[in-house]
């Protein structure tokens, strides 16, 4: 059987917010609760229907209520003989029967009856001193009818009123919640609906910068090889050469970001082997046919990738121009790691090294290992000459 708070809690469950729903159907409530008057108080919005005390007096006897927190429900028929104020509008509030939805805010509904004044008649003077010696009593007198005005109480809040207004405070806080989760999840729908519009846009961003740039980098790989064929000079176009590889080892990291699904992160030994395809591709068929590769897959972030690629290419170039006096020859590429160390090789099986070369290509090197925090070590293998570069892994912990 419903009760009239289910009909109260349906009946507020209709509106766009609580007090808003609250606010239109006072009336109703009113009624269902047998109320003279009703009074809505949230924050310092108050808000009243049917005969209420003044505004003052009910914002101060809410404060009084709402330190009554361990009374969520509270009702008395007699309000000014526990809280003197009450006094002053006992013709309109001498009972009250409160909800407290929220102490801090506060948040209150509050019913109110008005004083019911009450005669009681006694059978004698109720007030008269008790005399030390009893006087005979007349018969006349033993029965003379006294009477009492009885002022500052209201009709009493049954049992079944208190209950239910129990029920009714746990279905409104039900319902209060029930509607903060539902803003919640609309709040939450608008915020992934904008990150979903933002991230599509910076997908497009990123596109169009990506490929902005790969176009931007081809085109000066294209003016350099232009260049170089156009001149006569041929330490001239061997400078434009290694300058185009430089830039190759560059744009490779950057193609494979932009092609693949993480912006951030790069497969080391993948992006070798595509750098050594490039570069010897430079270098003509002849030297292809000598590479060998040795790769251990490894992550890296892109700005660690761009160094050891650049770093590489050096290696590579040096091989090609010192190796074998111009002339193809082997040529392996090796990548490993052991506890502490990534290590990237490039072998040759040349003289070895006669003198240490102090050139453009050597200082970027050195500037490259000091970024990596790496070390670059020359072996004479006897034949040949091993390059090892040796970066510690506490510097690839992000992506490995």
């Amino acid at each position: 059987m419903r009760g009239f708070e289910d009909d109260t809690v349906a009946l507020l469950s209709r509106e766009g917010s609580l007090d808003k729903a609250l606010a239109n159907h006072l009336a109703e409530i009113c009624r269902m609760m047998g109320g003279a008057g009703i009074a809505v108080l949230r924050g310092r919005e108050l808000v009243v229907h049917g005969k209420c005390p003044p505004e003052a007096d009910i914002l101060a006897l809410a404060e009084w209520l709402a330190a009554r927190s361990l009374e969520p429900v509270y009702s008395t028929a007699c309000l000014s003989a526990v809280y003197a104020p009450a006094t002053e509008f006992r013709t309109t509030a001498s009972g009250v029967l409160a909800l407290t939805l929220s102490a801090e805010e506060p948040w209150l509904l509050v019913w109110f009856r008005p004083e019911q004044l009450e005669v009681i008649k006694w059978a004698g003077h109720p007030h008269q001193p008790t005399e030390a010696e009893p006087k005979p009593l007349s018969p006349r007198a033993s029965f003379d009818a006294w009477s009492e005005t009885v002022h500052g109480r209201s009709q009493d809040w049954s049992p079944s009123k208190v209950a239910a207004a129990t029920r009714l405070r746990a279905a409104l806080l039900e319902v209060q919640q029930a509607r903060r989760m539902r803003d919640l999840n609309h709040q939450l729908t608008a915020i992934l609906r904008d990150k979903d519009i933002l991230l599509t846009q910076k997908e497009f961003l990123i596109t169009e910068v990506n490929h902005r740039t790969q176009n931007s980098l081809q085109l000066v790989s294209s003016f350099l090889s232009v260049q170089a064929r156009g001149s006569d000079n041929p330490q001239l176009t061997g400078a434009l050469d290694e300058a185009r590889r430089r830039l190759t080892a560059v744009a490779l990291v950057h193609r494979r970001l932009y092609r693949g699904d993480q912006v951030d992160v790069v497969d080391l030994a993948r992006y070798i082997e595509e750098l050594c395809e490039d570069t010897f591709s430079f270098m003509g068929a002849d030297w292809k046919r000598h590479l060998t590769l040795a790769l251990t897959p490894i992550r890296v972030s892109a700005d660690q990738a761009i160094p050891l690629g650049l770093i590489l290419t050096e290696l590579l170039i040096n091989a090609n121009k010192y190796a074998y006096a111009g002339a193809a020859g082997p040529i392996e590429v090796s990548l490993t790691e052991d506890r502490t160390h990534v290590h990237l090789a490039v072998a040759d099986r040349g003289p070895g090294m006669l003198t240490k070369a102090e050139g453009f290509g050597s200082r970027i090197m050195s500037a490259l290992v000091k970024q990596l925090g790496g070390t670059l070590t020359d072996e004479n293998t006897s034949p040949g000459l091993r390059v090892v570069l040796a970066v510690p892994i506490r510097t690839m912990t992000s992506v490995m």
